[in-house]
């Protein structure tokens, strides 16, 4: 039977990777606003995330802590290329972590460059004067980052393939208010170097959900939530106990354009239930620059 460690590191793995910007199509509020072909955006995301508590079905491991400092680089280049909008992008990351894994005896930390992401989104609903957009972005990770089998829960590329496909839909309420929701899947292929082993992971699915307001014209503040449920492991063909992961986060941003081709974001957020991985608190700065 696998020990209780080899599962609290499997699970510590991926909110480990799931703690990287560019791990999943992290986004924030009005991310899916459309501009006019042509448009190119230059995104800096600077995000700092921590914990010091890992909670399981079977309770909270104590000894357990996780700090990710990370940088991640986003083109965005709007075209009707594609016969309607759509937006060609890639992602780079970069990230420290450092890890206290359940069950381990001492932190273990690695710094590099993430997984790049390539892709993009196609909008089907495309009203900027209501306010309104529909879209699927769709995200291939490229196993391209440095990675460790010796120190495989904390690098920062996962040695595996994958594939995110989020659909958003974003309506303006009235004057000032915007709604916005979006389901997601992240597909996963196999580590085949995970302590010397296979690891597999099932797919996993969020909610994310933004209300946000305009409190002037170049200013407003979201809130947000994101819920989670899925990824549970096997490792070598057996199936890991305690591996289906769930989280619930709400958080709050306030975006403000400096000039019209400057935004600066800022966000917070701390996970409220988490069961079976890390509970996280997260400070966020984005830079977006208009080309």
């Amino acid at each position: 039977m696998l020990s209780f460690t080899k599962v609290g590191r499997s699970a510590a793995a991926l909110a480990a990777l799931a703690s990287l910007p560019a791990a999943a199509a992290d986004t924030n509020a009005r991310d899916f606003f459309s501009a006019p072909p042509g448009t190119q955006l230059g995104v800096l995301y600077l995000p700092v995330t921590t914990a010091n508590s890992f909670h399981s079905q079977r309770g909270d491991v104590g000894d357990a802590s996780l700090d990710v400092t990370a940088l991640a680089y986003r083109y965005v280049w709007f075209t009707d290329l594609c016969g309607t909008l759509c937006t060609p992008q890639f992602i780079v990351p970069a990230a420290r972590i450092d890890a206290r894994l359940p069950g381990s005896r001492g932190n273990d930390a690695l710094t590099g460059v993430g997984d790049p992401q390539v892709g993009g989104t196609l909008f089907f609903v495309n009203h900027p004067e209501q306010r309104e957009y529909g879209g699927l972005l769709s995200l291939l990770t490229l196993p391209l980052g440095r990675y460790d089998p010796q120190h495989a829960d904390v690098s920062p590329g996962a040695n595996r393939w994958g594939a995110t496909f989020l659909l958003n839909y974003t309506r303006g309420l009235g004057k000032n208010w915007v709604a916005e929701a979006s389901l997601e899947a992240q597909l996963y292929g196999d580590n085949k170097d995970y302590h010397g082993a296979v690891l597999s992971q099932k797919p996993l699915y969020r909610l994310q959900a933004f209300l946000s307001y305009d409190f002037t014209p170049d200013t407003y503040g979201a809130l947000r939530l994101y819920h989670a449920r899925g990824g549970a492991m096997t490792l070598g063909g057996s199936q890991l106990a305690d591996t289906r992961l769930s989280y619930t986060q709400l958080g709050f941003e306030a975006g403000h354009w400096l000039d019209k081709q400057n935004q600066l974001m800022v966000s917070a957020a701390r996970d409220v239930a988490a069961e079976n991985t890390f509970r996280t608190s997260q400070l966020m700065l984005r830079l977006v620059h208009v080309y």
